[in-house]
């Protein structure tokens, strides 16, 4: 079992994900919100994310379809995790808010995702992603992003 403990900025929010194998999906978002929060996507299901403290006083914005819920910490205003459209039922995790981000960063690739054409914008069922030099590495793509 791999544990990663993670917090909001003040340390109000406090989580962990649980996975059975290392966490090797980092997605960086070109859309209007992930672009101006800074948020550094790692995709966790329900049953991967505890929620130690926090979750009750957890602040919520929501726009355009109002399908995805970007909870974040009320008083130092830090998004640690999320609920993204395309995957309402699992958790966005802000990997950036995860206490072994340098190792995350150091061991994995990062993806970078064309947020700002989502394909629930267009009625699709497919995630693009950036074209070339957009691209972080090269090397296979995570499972949900695919070439355009």
């Amino acid at each position: 079992m791999f544990i990663y403990k993670g917090s909001c900025h003040c340390g109000l929010v406090r989580f962990e994900v649980r996975k059975g194998k290392p966490i090797d999906t980092l997605i960086e978002c070109n859309c209007s919100i992930c672009t101006k929060k800074g948020i550094l996507h790692t995709p966790v299901e329900d049953d991967e994310m505890i929620i130690l403290s926090g979750e009750d006083g957890l602040a919520l914005y929501q726009f355009g379809t109002k399908v995805a819920r970007y909870t974040f910490c009320p008083r130092c205003g830090c998004s640690a995790f999320h609920r993204t459209r395309g995957r309402p039922r699992g958790y966005s995790v802000n990997a950036r808010c995860l206490d072994d981000l340098d190792e995350l960063l150091a061991n994995n690739k990062v993806w970078f995702a064309n947020g700002r054409d989502h394909p629930l914008d267009r009625n699709s069922d497919q995630l693009e992603r950036l074209p070339m030099p957009y691209r972080a590495h090269v090397g296979e793509l995570p499972k949900g992003v695919i070439e355009k």
